[in-house]
């Protein structure tokens, strides 16, 4: 290397000798020796620093700044690297929820189709009427049969196939359960609260 030499002209300089290296040996001409040298891996990283953004460089500062670029090119890389991997673990983890949320879904309805409503409801408060009773767990059992759950969504309520549900109506889907729930306590408080009282 020479004193104030560029990057590119370092290049070109290793290309030059590289190619003449070889026609020696082969006995091909130059053009064709230098064609095969830029087809090797070496060839290919001198030509991306004869053409690339350090050719004006000057070699000798480019190659002292060397190691830290590539330093810094392991750590974005590893970088990069660790951010896929924590991409990957967390589709894994939502996958794996998705997965035992569904089974559960699955395993609720097989419950509700054995008239689980029913039960939970119990005798009716007074004033409400047997046959309201009645049909709503009746009601709640043959949307089960059809594989049908609630999603609250937007303060609407709308019905969708167990099959059909996605990662996406989970949060409708958990707000239905948890109207359910609320519901049913606040039912059975106040079944319990007249007989304490």
């Amino acid at each position: 290397m020479q004193k104030n030499q560029r990057v590119a002209d370092m290049a070109v300089e290793v290309l030059t000798r590289q190619a003449e290296n070889r026609a020696q040996q082969t006995g091909e001409a130059f053009e064709e020796a230098l064609q095969a040298v830029l087809k090797t891996e070496a060839g290919r990283q001198l030509e991306e620093l004869r053409n690339g953004p350090h050719r004006g460089e000057r070699a000798e500062q480019w190659q002292h700044a060397l190691p830290q670029n590539r330093a810094q090119e392991r750590r974005r890389a590893l970088q990069e690297e660790r951010s896929r991997a924590r991409e990957e673990d967390l589709r894994r983890a939502q996958l794996t929820i998705w997965k035992a949320f569904k089974q559960a879904e699955l395993g609720e309805l097989e419950l509700r189709k054995d008239g689980q409503l029913a039960r939970l409801l119990g005798e009716p408060l007074p004033g409400e009427s047997p046959a309201a009773l009645q049909r709503l767990a009746s009601e709640d059992r043959r949307q089960a049969e059809e594989g049908l759950v609630a999603l609250i969504s937007n303060g609407k309520v709308l019905y969708k196939h167990v099959e059909g549900l996605s990662e996406e109506d989970m949060p409708a889907r958990i707000a239905a359960k948890r109207v359910r729930t609320t519901w049913l306590k606040e039912r059975r408080d106040g079944w319990i609260s007249p007989r304490e009282g």
